[in-house]
């Protein structure tokens, strides 16, 4: 499961519950490895599985309503924390989640009162303090907003949201100096994080550096776009979990952001839904060719020549690799068979007259 080797993990899991079909803490597993690989609805069956075992079980009974909730299963989610609270009233995770259902249907203060108890039962719970100060900032309470966030951070200061609220309620309070350090700081935790960009790009324009607050704004436009575009693909995969290219264009926008194990989690999952799909395959091979790993690069550019012989790019990749290892006369091979493909091919034509001069330099004359 860590190496996201999410099939391998399944069918290690499905052999155990067959051993020992009364754990109940395999199913969950089960559950939790189907979830990650997007089989949402065995997942909800082996969590409830899980939970006909052992209906005691308060963390598995939170997993499953996020995952109705995910399902647009609303009522079943809600039923299942309702369950969790009632058999646990200290369980703040089940609390939270109930929170964040009151939040998504604009109940602010059904919500606050939630993310409250969530953060009476656990105080150092970073993510309900923040959701809570989300919900204060719906109510327009600045001073209880600030406090909540001050209390995210405090929990946990690695996370970028929490500093771009703090920064938020200083903004709203123009204090425009004190929160572009909040902003600059949440930058800086997450580079990626598009809000902050805007945030603090809105903020330079206050303090008057136009040309930075610009810059802040087109980073934020290429990164807004970045996420719509994966927050879109994620969506499209719940209706069709099986379409390989949708996991590889997510692995794709990943790579362009530089999450670059997110990426290959996501080329795999591409290939492991179609055997045949070339792209992913020849990608991988170039993120191991990133990684130092020629053996296993070349590997995989030929795995993706066997899954489409007609994919260019994939004999330009493998030429490539042969010229980099001194062997132009398989470089060059590789070249002509891609033009035969596509004898268009302009920067496949140049490579193989490069690999012909370095023949010829050495006195093959082929």
């Amino acid at each position: 499961m860590g190496a996201s080797r999410y099939p391998e993990a399944i069918a290690e899991l499905r052999r155990l519950v067959q051993d020992h079909p009364g754990d109940a803490d395999l199913y969950a597993r089960l559950g939790r490895a189907l979830t990650a690989d997007e089989h949402l609805s065995q997942a909800v069956a082996e969590f409830e599985h899980a939970l006909e075992i052992d209906p005691e079980d308060g963390v598995t009974r939170v997993d499953l309503a996020v995952l109705l909730t995910r399902l647009d299963r609303i009522p079943d989610a809600e039923a299942q924390l309702r369950n969790a609270i009632a058999r646990n009233p200290q369980l703040a995770s089940a609390h939270r989640i109930i929170g964040k259902l009151h939040f998504r249907e604009g109940q602010y203060a059904e919500a606050t009162r939630a993310f409250q108890r969530a953060t009476q039962t656990d105080a150092d719970f970073a993510e309900a303090w923040f959701d809570l100060a989300q919900a204060y900032m719906k109510q327009t309470d600045l001073d209880d907003a600030e406090g909540a966030f001050r209390r995210a951070v405090s929990a946990d200061s690695t996370d970028a949201r929490f500093r771009d609220g703090l920064g938020f309620v200083c903004y709203k309070r123009r204090q425009y100096e004190a929160a572009a350090i909040e902003f600059v700081a949440a930058v800086a935790l997450d580079p990626l994080y598009a809000r902050s960009h805007f945030n603090l790009g809105n903020t330079y324009l206050r303090l008057g550096r136009a040309e930075e607050g610009r810059q802040q704004l087109e980073t934020f436009r290429a990164l807004d776009d970045q996420e719509r575009r994966l927050y879109s693909l994620e969506t499209t995969i719940l209706q069709s979990p099986e379409r390989a290219g949708l996991y590889h264009d997510m692995a794709v926008i990943h790579g362009q952001r530089g999450e670059h194990d997110k990426a290959r989690r996501r080329y795999v999952q591409a290939v492991l839904r179609d055997s045949n799909f070339a792209p992913s395959y020849h990608n991988l091979g170039t993120m191991q060719l990133r990684d130092g790993r020629l053996t296993e690069a070349m590997g995989l550019f030929r795995r993706a020549l066997r899954a489409d012989s007609t994919y260019i790019l994939a004999y330009r990749s493998l030429g490539n690799m042969y010229m980099l290892q001194k062997q132009p006369a398989a470089a060059l091979q590789t070249y002509e068979q891609g033009l035969r493909r596509d004898p268009s091919d302009e920067d496949l034509r140049a490579r193989a007259e490069l690999a012909r001069k370095f023949l010829r330099a050495s006195g093959d004359t082929r």
